[in-house]
C-alpha cells in the first residue's frame, strides 16, 4: 500500500515504516503530524484518486528530526568578461517517519513508533574499554634521548672558482 501525498506544496509517495525528506516543517521534534492532502491510494491494485484529495484519507508521520540537506553550489560566469560569481547553499529540511496511511475513521496505534538500532560497538575497542576501566593506566618510561654529535669546527674557505666564460652559441644559416 502507498500513497501520494503532498506536503509542503511537494508531492512525496509514501508507504508505511518509510523515512522521507521534506521541506523544513514548523513542527518539534517527537511530534506527531498527519498530513491530509492525500492525492492518490493504492491499496494492493486498488487505486482511488482524488478531486483533488482522496476524503477522509490522511497521512500519519513522526517528525525525527531537523536538519540541513547537501551543499548545492553555484557558479555563475560569462566568458570573456571577467564576471565570476561562486555562491553556496544548504537547504533545511526535516526527517519524516511515516506511520501509516489511515483511511476514514482509523486512528493511529501507538506502537508503531519507530525503532532505532542501538549503535554497535567493534568487540576490539569495547575489549579495551574494559580493560581500561579494570586495570589503572601506567606510565610508560619516556625513550632515553640519544647525546649530540659533535659539531665540527668550520673550515677554511676554500677557493671560489669563476665561473667558465659563456661560449656564444653557433649563427643559424638562413634559409634563401
Amino acid at each position: 500500500m502507498y500513497a501520494i501525498v503532498e506536503i509542503d506544496g511537494h508531492q512525496h509517495k509514501v508507504t508505511k515504516a518509510q523515512k522521507i525528506y521534506v521541506n523544513r516543517l514548523s513542527a518539534d521534534e517527537g511530534t506527531n503530524v498527519e498530513f491530509d492532502k492525500v492525492l492518490l491510494v493504492d491499496n494492493e491494485g486498488d487505486v482511488i484518486v482524488g478531486l483533488p484529495f482522496v476524503d477522509g484519507t490522511r497521512v500519519a508521520a513522526k517528525v525525527m528530526a531537523h536538519l540541513k540537506d547537501d551543499k548545492v553550489f553555484i557558479f555563475k560566469h560569462k566568458r570573456r568578461k571577467g564576471y565570476r560569481r561562486f555562491n553556496g547553499h544548504r537547504q533545511y529540511m526535516t526527517e519524516l517517519f511515516i506511520h501509516g496511511i489511515l483511511g476514514k475513521g482509523e486512528t493511529l496505534k501507538e506502537d508503531l513508533a519507530p525503532v532505532r538500532a542501538p549503535k554497535k560497538v567493534a568487540p576490539a575497542k569495547a575489549e579495551a574499554n574494559v580493560a581500561e576501566t579494570e586495570a589503572p593506566k601506567k606510565k610508560a618510561a619516556a625513550p632515553k634521548k640519544k647525546a649530540a654529535a659533535p659539531k665540527k669546527e668550520a673550515a677554511e674557505p676554500k677557493a671560489t672558482k669563476k665561473p667558465a666564460a659563456k661560449k656564444a652559441a653557433p649563427k643559424k644559416k638562413s634559409k634563401e
